[in-house]
């Protein structure tokens, strides 16, 4: 049996999203996981988690250039596509590790919103990716301010206008932070 023939994604038309941890190659023995790993006929959509944000530049960056740039892993990633072609694969930005708070500076003024835009912008070309995944950990939490919450939808707002040109994906981390004692419904 092909890859092609057994996957998820290419037996129903519901959205598969999967995820990588980029870290994942660094795990020891048999947690150790590589790119080559993935079967990207399981997905509709692959996320590579993580980049991050310069908090100087305003611009989005590699957190770990050795082995998103020098061992080509963003490329081994979107090269996925060449097993199927229905594959839309994107770029997570964030992550718990990145925090909240360059997130909150950046977001809280037009012009910083706009040179980051302009940064993935360029970043998703450059790499061929199909959109963004918006992983702010999390607003107005962690370091951010109340503002934030009016800043995120801005941002999402101003990065889906952008994105619609190239028609590309935005997808964003939706949370909120549960205290000890709330209750949660179904």
């Amino acid at each position: 049996m092909s890859r092609r023939s057994r996957g998820v994604a290419s037996q129903h038309q519901q959205e598969v999203v999967c995820y990588l941890g980029s870290w994942a190659v660094y795990r020891p023995g048999a947690g150790k996981f590589n790119i080559e790993n993935i079967d990207p006929t399981l997905c509709t959509t692959l996320i590579y988690a993580f980049v991050g944000l310069n908090e100087t530049t305003n611009t989005i960056k590699s957190l770990d250039p050795e082995y998103d740039i020098n061992k080509k892993s963003l490329e081994r990633f979107v090269n996925m596509k060449s097993l199927n072609p229905r594959l839309k694969v994107l770029v997570a930005v964030g992550g718990w590790t990145e925090g909240s708070t360059k997130y909150s500076v950046m977001s809280s003024a037009a012009s910083s919103r706009e040179t980051f835009i302009k940064s993935v912008v360029a970043f998703l070309k450059k790499h061929r990716f199909d959109g963004l995944d918006l992983d702010w950990e999390y607003p107005a939490n962690r370091g951010g301010v109340p503002a934030d919450k009016e800043n995120f939808v801005s941002l999402a707002k101003e990065l889906h206008h952008e994105f619609k040109k190239y028609g590309w994906m935005l997808t964003a981390l939706g949370g909120r932070k549960v205290h000890s004692g709330d209750r949660l419904r179904h």
